[in-house]
């Protein structure tokens, strides 16, 4: 807690000076007049030049304003009102709301001012109401006004408006960024309104590398997910919310457990057989990797990009591609409040099945009697049938207990708070966002309160802060000044939660009846010595204390006065910092013995005792510096348009887990340059010229550009316009990103230290036998490799976009191609005796290619607003070249395979009968001696030797990342009324099984799944009953034992479709929401992982291995039933 008081008042004393320059400005602001000199300049840039220089917004309709004529004005500290009653003149008439201002058409012959009346005379009456958008916010600055007249207002702060109209006349509604709506007037004075939020238009701007375009101008991939998609979605952290909504994305999450359950992201899958395939994360420009815990809220876009002519700014750094988070920042205006927060229950979306005690005990005994053929010994019962009846009717619950240790050890739901503040506004001297939130998320085990100090349940409470300020110091020279933080406390199991997740796989339901009036007891000579409460409670736990702590100042400068219109150039420095602190807690836990002696007495015999709290503690505190300067050009000579970016960028890096402990440090170069004719043909050229620690002098420093194009076809004067095809546009790119590391090595040119060897090979004993003296050799470390270069990955991607139906359907798809060599990797082929550690080399290349697209389609019916969208995404990679040992079959070499495709041989069925197994062409087992009985598996034999053996494994089914990903979403808002619904996918993706995941009785003794009910006996062939696991046998090895080889029994699909969101809103009317004062309230339900379907067993088909082999070791994914509520004033 101390930590916590500490961390807010440093926040708060860093905050203050921003709070007194905002005031400052605040008053000064009031009293500033507006200076223009128009030499023939036409209105629409004299308006421009209004809205850069002083911050207002005009609002108006381009089918009844014209603003082509020319005007000549000067003034000098005039007032808004006086500068637009001179340059609209009698033509138009205006309204001043706030910084709003709303531009109408004036009647013939009528001057600024003049109310209208209808031609009939009619009376007219009073219309108001409330105008706010799908989620509640109120709508400040709607236009409002009645059709086919040239009355109209607009909405303040609070989303109101009051308007005097014809009885039976129709109101328009106009808001930038929202789709416009009619409302025909009814016998109600009172006529809310909700907008919904236009998709991304082709005008509006794409955050890119290092700057900003128009949509319509981008030649690069690149996918966006709007701020109203994140926040729609109950997810922990914000890898989570990306699943499904973004193609090209690939995101897998390992684990549900508090603190832990993140997504591992990739773009356009997996592309390199290094440990590097992650992407560059940016937020707000700058490099961070703290992002998973950034509150939804905070954020204003997320962009990918996927090319190389969207990443190749980033050299090095952009290879796996590139995210961009930009968070929010404040609009001019009073201040607005927004408040959101959030309960939720969570449940594990799959729960592994296991036997019962007698199911246990009957089918141990029919693996011990199957065993009992192969040995040859006497087959004597484990159990017997008097120990199987008291299973069966639980009269001896101590010493013959059934526990269900799901039931017994998780609880059924846990819970998850999540709350947010923020206020943005400002004026036209200076704009703010300043945010604040509170999350808690609990785990799901029972019984662990110790005592009123000590909790061993998982938990992460995590508390963010961020203020954005911009500031406009004069007409050119403007300021970004940024803080954020992060505080996270996370508590988890000290042996980590797949420890206690390994306990429950290994603990079967008659080796103890668990915690017996709060002792953790044991049977003895039991089957089975795990009990999970043991492992969970002497193991004690971790409590982590994280500080993040991120800042940045941005200034700009507009040289178009003093050097050349569109010239500027800007500064970025960036202060980051991150420390922790962690506690492990531990305490040693008596177990007991149950026995029960001769007299029937029973006991709880202790077998050893309580230990005090030990407690030990370590820390680390990373930081790092960033710097970028960069000119900026932007500029249009009649069809012609420029633009032209030269940045230089270096940051440092503090960090005591860094090899050698040597700051990492990075410098770079960037350019772009655009050009744009006609609105149609583009050219972009991008670079990235980056150094590198890793490499010799001389090959240091690396250069990376990319070239692109598109054609917009729509804009061609010989299409005539049309209302079916509205927009089309054909893009390609090409290009090169590289790659300077493996892993966390670094310096790869240099030869690393002499140290002391590890093993007992390595002793050397001196002196006389009865007193001799020891000593380890000292060897060499790794070798360096001075013609170490870059690994270079070659980009090409060609997209066609359109729009069709007048904007209703917009399409945007792309194919994608990728060959990376020179990857560099540790060697695989290395002789048994070296006597130091190989270096890295350029050793391999692969390619990846792909296709996806993103299709929405958005329309209404009268005030019935509805969508629909799908995006598919498809990669395969294949190794061209991998180090490998040469392979007697070219079928077994991984070179030209998937990368982490999965390997095993070929299951045919079992033998059913004796006579298949003694029959003399049945191939020979290179496992369990040969020795096979009827209900063991089937191979074939791939190479036709006669022989089932390792040469015939082949690759099977796929790896564990998915080929192919896909999401398709739908909604609609209506009456104050919103519903969304996500469905995500996966496919052309494997699992493969192994130990306690499937395979029964490990070590002789552990647990048995439910599945194995359906395995093979000579009864249930008979029978025709299906048959889904082998014969029984103790203690299965996947090296040893026939059955349990890896093969396409235990490889097997792994796709699945899951319902990941569904969401219901309601947004209160504006009767209730005045009685409430308040500015708009909206109700909400939703649920997140409610319902998968997939062919996996008793796991979540995301928690797959990261290595491969997949047992139940892993915290269960979580489905969310979530309640919130959002308020704005």
């Amino acid at each position: 807690m101390n930590t916590i008081t500490q961390s807010i008042r440093r926040l708060v004393r860093v905050l203050c000076p921003f709070i007194l320059v905002f005031l400052s400005f605040t008053a000064v602001a009031q009293t500033r007049g507006i200076t223009l000199n128009l030499n023939d300049v036409p209105l629409k840039e004299a308006l421009g030049k209004i809205e850069k220089d002083y911050g207002f917004v005009f609002l108006y309709n381009e089918k009844e304003i014209t603003l082509d004529k020319n005007v000549n004005c000067t003034f000098r500290n005039a007032d808004i009102g006086t500068v637009m009653s001179k340059i609209l003149g009698a033509d138009y008439s205006f309204k001043v709301k706030n910084r709003q201002i709303v531009i109408l058409p004036n009647p013939a012959g009528t001057s600024q001012g003049k109310q209208s009346t209808d031609a009939s005379g009619q009376k007219k009456r009073q219309i108001s109401g409330t105008v706010t958008d799908a989620n509640g916010e109120p709508l400040a600055g709607v236009g409002v006004f009645e059709k086919g007249t040239t009355n109209g207002t607009v909405t303040d702060e609070s989303g109101r408006y009051s308007i005097m109209t014809a009885g039976d006349g129709v109101l328009v509604f106009n808001s930038l960024g929202f789709d416009s709506q009619e409302r025909k007037l009814s016998g109600s004075s009172v006529v809310d309104v909700i907008l919904s939020e236009t998709p991304l238009t082709l005008s509006d701007v794409v955050v890119v590398g290092y700057g900003k375009q128009r949509k319509e101008s981008v030649t690069g991939a690149i996918a966006t997910i709007s701020k109203d998609d994140l926040v729609q979605t109950p997810q922990a952290n914000l890898s989570n919310m990306l699943v499904g909504r973004m193609p090209g994305l690939v995101a897998t999450q390992r684990s549900g457990a508090p603190g832990e359950d993140f997504s591992n992201l990739l773009i356009r899958g997996v592309s390199t057989f290094t440990e590097n395939s992650e992407p560059l994360i940016m937020v707000d420009g700058v490099e961070r990797s703290n992002f998973n815990g950034i509150d939804p809220n905070e954020i204003e876009s997320l962009n990918i990009l996927k090319d190389a002519s969207a990443t190749a700014v980033y050299g090095v750094k952009g290879a796996n591609g590139v995210i961009l988070i930009t968070t929010r920042k404040g609009d001019i205006g009073a201040p607005h409040i927004s408040y959101s927060g959030n309960f939720a229950l969570q449940q594990s979306t799959a729960l592994p099945s296991y036997l019962n005690s007698a199911q246990y005990a009957e089918l141990y005994n029919e693996a011990g009697e199957n065993d009992s053929r192969i040995t040859g010994s006497t087959y004597i019962p484990r159990f017997t049938a008097e120990d199987i009846a008291l299973y069966k009717n639980h009269e001896d619950p101590l010493l013959h207990p059934d526990t269900d240790w799901i039931g017994t050890f998780l609880r059924k739901f846990s819970t998850r708070t999540q709350h947010n503040v923020n206020v943005s506004g400002g004026i036209d001297k200076v704009k703010y966002f300043i945010s604040g939130s509170f999350f808690d998320q609990t785990g799901i085990y029972k019984n662990t309160e110790i005592d009123r100090d000590h909790d061993v349940n998982p938990r992460d409470t995590r508390y963010n802060f961020r203020s954005n300020f911009d500031f406009q110091i004069t007409r050119d020279f403007t300021a970004q000044v940024q803080l954020a933080a992060q505080i996270e406390n996370i508590i988890s199991p000290s042996g980590g939660n797949s420890s206690i997740w390994q306990a429950i796989s290994f603990a079967n339901p008659l080796s103890s009846p668990g915690l017996v009036d709060g002792k953790i007891v044991k049977i003895e000579n039991g089957v089975g010595s795990v009990n999970p409460w043991q492992v969970l409670l002497s193991n004690g736990y971790n409590k982590r204390s994280s500080n993040n702590l991120n800042s940045s100042v941005r200034f700009d400068y507009d040289f178009s006065n003093a050097i050349t219109k569109g010239l500027s150039a800007h500064v970025r420095a960036a202060y980051d910092s991150f420390y922790y602190s962690s506690r492990k807690f531990s305490k040693s836990f008596p177990y007991y013995l149950a026995r029960r002696e001769a007299d029937g007495q029973e006991y709880l015999i202790p077998q050893s005792e309580a230990s005090i709290w030990n407690t030990s503690t370590s820390w680390s505190k990373n930081r790092k510096v960033y710097f970028e300067g960069g000119i900026n050009y932007d500029r249009t000579f009649g069809d012609h348009h420029v633009t032209a970016l030269a940045l230089y960028n270096q940051s440092k890096y503090w960090s005591p887990a860094l090899a050698f402990y040597v700051p990492n440090a990075y410098q770079g170069l960037v350019g772009r340059l655009t050009y744009e004719y006609a609105q149609r043909y583009l050219l972009e050229f991008d670079m990235g010229y980056n150094g590198t620690e890793n490499f010799a002098k001389g090959r240091r420093f690396g250069f990376f550009p990319a070239v692109s194009a598109g054609w917009i076809i729509t804009e061609e004067p010989w299409l005539p316009k049309n209302d079916i095809l509205t927009y089309m546009k054909i893009r390609a790119s090409y290009g090169e990103v590289g790659n300077d590391k493996i892993g966390g090595s670094r310096f790869l040119y240099l030869p690393s230290s002499y140290g002391e060897a590890s093993g007992s090979a390595y002793q050397y004993w001196f002196g006389v036998s009865s007193n001799p003296n020891q000593s380890t050799a000292i060897v060499e470390g790794k070798i360096g490799n001075p013609d170490l270069t870059w690994e270079r990955a070659r980009k090409a991607n060609f997209g066609l976009d359109f729009n069709m139906f007048k904007g209703r359907l917009s399409v945007q798809s792309d194919a994608f191609y990728e060959y990376r060599d020179n990857i560099l990797a540790n060697r695989s082929t290395e002789p048994f005796i070296i006597g130091a550690e190989l270096p890295a080399y350029n050793l391999g290349s692969m390619k990846n290619f792909g296709c996806e697209f993103d299709l929405t389609w958005r329309d209404k019916v009268k005030d019935f607003n509805y969508w629909v969208r799908g995006n598919f995404s498809f990669a395969r990679n294949r190794i061209v070249f991998k180090d490998e040992v040469n392979k007697q079959y070219k079928y077994q070499a991984e070179t030209g395979r998937r990368y982490g495709q999965f390997f095993g041989l070929i299951f045919d069925g079992y033998y059913n009968s004796w006579e298949e197994i003694n029959a003399l062409d049945r191939p020979v087992s290179a496992w369990n001696g040969n020795q096979l009985q009827p209900g063991d598996c089937r191979y074939v034999d791939v190479n036709k030797d006669g022989k089932i053996d390792n040469y015939d494994m082949v690759p099977l089914g796929y790896s564990n990342i998915p080929e192919i990903i896909y999401g398709v979403s739908c909604g609609f808002s209506w009456k104050g009324i919103d519903f969304s619904v996500l469905f995500q996918g996966a496919t052309n993706v494997s699992i493969k099984y192994f130990g306690r995941s499937l395979w029964p009785f490990a070590k002789s003794e552990e647990s048995a799944k439910s599945l194995i009910l359906k395995r093979w006996t000579p009864e249930r062939y008979a029978a025709g009953e299906d048959i889904e696991f082998p014969r029984l046998s103790l203690n299965p090895n996947s090296e040893s034992d026939h059955n349990y080889r890896p093969s396409s029994l235990w490889i097997r699909d792994a796709s699945y479709l899951r319902l990941k969101n569904i969401e219901i809103g309601y947004n209160f009317d504006r009767r209730v929401i005045e009685k409430l004062h308040v500015g708009g309230l909206r109700l909400f339900l939703n649920g997140s992982n409610l319902f998968t379907w997939s062919d996996v067993i008793d796991l979540d088909p995301e928690v797959l291995s990261t290595t491969g082999n997949t047992e139940l070791n892993s915290y269960p994914l979580q489905k969310v039933y979530n309640i919130g509520l959002n308020i704005t004033f």
